[in-house]
């Protein structure tokens, strides 16, 4: 959870609506069961008022109804409606429903003639909501009439249980249309990230070396800030390549002319020349590394594989070569260091072949296959991998050996490829260079 924003959205999102639609849930419950409570008491009242309207006194001084209240609960045992006539010293007439049991109501002034509302045990361990009022006739003021009226409070509670089950039903569809709705803003309000993330990746790939397209603001100086940077990068390592170059030609220059003073001693000939050797190796990996680091560059390998190829059998030689060239290809880096191992690949085969050499590229699988064999002498195996190995050196007399092997190598690694020498199916050496190659087309800049 810690690693995501998304996650951390959306769970955030969700404990809120928990507790929002579980407050919701029960206020709307609580405020139902208020308001079917009201309902009941209104009907109590109605009853109430009925009862009293039918009230009078018979010839023997007795509480008489001139009508019964219609509701048939009244006279069913325990029916959860009831009704009670009751005088101070004990209760005078009561519904059917009572059976054998009494409302024992509270001890309580009702001379200011307003209706009293209850809660009080009933018969059968029930609980009852009661309206009360005390009642005085014409010609009876010395006999005032306790009327009261009840129900069992377990339709109310049947009626809070039925709506909550189906109130729970509905926030809960709510809620879940509320939790898609928040992962798919989230998912939405966090697509110019991906968006950065994805253009980045695509320069990674050989695709751009800035991030374009159009940006929310929110995230506008972001990219100005990661483009800024880029560019600083750029310009930085650029001017790295440069001072390598630079410092390459003052040190081979100054090795010629030590090569040249100790000619006559042939140890320290040779010394000078191992430098050179290495100083070389070093300085192209330098050269290189800047531009496999800035990334975003395209070139066409199959026009620069041709180009050497053309101006190499344009070279004096001793014997008629032939050169081919097949196939095509886009390298994801600097064309430069393309050609840095082209080139020492094709002079290494020129110095070996016996007439011809073939260049061939392929693209596979987001992978640049380029192979060039020739029909020279070959290279036994456990040359093969001396000649690649870090700081490796072969005999200047082994057949295929050569600087340019290693400094193709250690270029290929620079750009996450590879260098593999084989035998080439006419005879001789096959050189089998692997690089990365764009993508088939740069994604399209998608609007935030």
């Amino acid at each position: 959870m810690k690693h995501s924003l998304s996650l951390r959205l959306v769970l955030g999102a969700l404990v809120w609506l928990a507790v929002a639609l579980g407050f919701t849930g029960y206020g709307l419950g609580t405020l139902f069961e208020r308001q079917a409570e009201n309902a009941h008491l209104r009907l109590l009242g109605a009853d109430l008022t009925a009862l009293m309207a039918a009230l009078d006194w018979s010839e023997d001084e007795a509480p008489l109804l001139s009508r019964r209240p219609a509701d048939p609960r009244f006279d069913r045992p325990y029916g959860g409606r009831y009704w009670q006539i009751a005088t101070p010293d004990g209760v005078l007439r009561r519904s059917r429903s009572l059976w054998d049991q009494v409302i024992e109501l509270p001890d309580e002034d009702l001379s200011d003639g307003l209706e009293h509302r209850h809660l009080l045990p009933g018969p059968q361990d029930q609980q009852l909501l009661v309206l009360e009022r005390s009642v005085v006739l014409p010609g009876h003021e010395d006999k005032p009439l306790r009327l009261a009226v009840a129900l069992d409070r377990a339709e109310i509670a049947a009626a809070r249980a039925e709506f909550d089950h189906l109130l729970w039903i509905a926030l809960g569809a709510l809620g879940l249309g509320l939790t898609l709705a928040v992962a798919a803003q989230t998912f939405y309000g966090l697509w110019p990230l991906r968006r950065i993330s994805a253009a980045l990746a695509d320069m990674r790939g050989g695709g751009r070396r800035q991030l374009v397209g159009q940006w929310p603001v929110e995230v506008r100086p972001l990219v100005e800030a990661l483009n800024a940077l880029l560019a600083a990068d750029a310009e930085r390592l650029e001017r790295g390549r440069r001072q390598a170059a630079d410092l390459a030609h003052a040190l081979k220059s100054r090795l010629a002319v030590l090569a040249n003073d100790l000619a006559g001693h042939p140890s320290a000939h040779a010394d000078i020349e191992a430098l050179r050797r290495q100083v070389e190796r070093h300085l192209a990996r330098a050269r290189a590394a800047g531009a496999a680091q800035i990334g975003g560059a395209i070139c066409d390998a199959g026009a620069a594989a041709a180009e050497l190829a053309r101006s190499l059998a344009r070279l004096p030689s001793e014997r008629p070569l032939d050169w081919s060239c097949e196939g095509s290809g886009r390298f994801a880096g600097d064309r430069e260091d393309l050609v840095e191992m082209l080139g020492n690949l094709l002079d290494n085969a020129r110095l070996w072949t016996k007439s011809r050499v073939a260049i061939t590229l392929t693209e596979q699988n987001g992978r640049l296959r380029i192979t060039i064999d020739d029909d020279g002498p070959g290279m036994p195996a456990q040359a093969q991998a001396a000649a690649l190995a870090r700081f490796g050196r072969l005999d200047e007399n082994a057949a295929g050996s050569g600087l340019g092997l290693a400094i193709a190598a250690d270029i290929a690694e620079l750009y996450g490829g590879k260098l593999r020498l084989e035998t080439a199916p006419i005879g001789g050496l096959r050189a089998c260079l692997i690089l990365p190659c764009p993508p088939e087309s740069p994604p399209p800049a998608i609007a935030a």
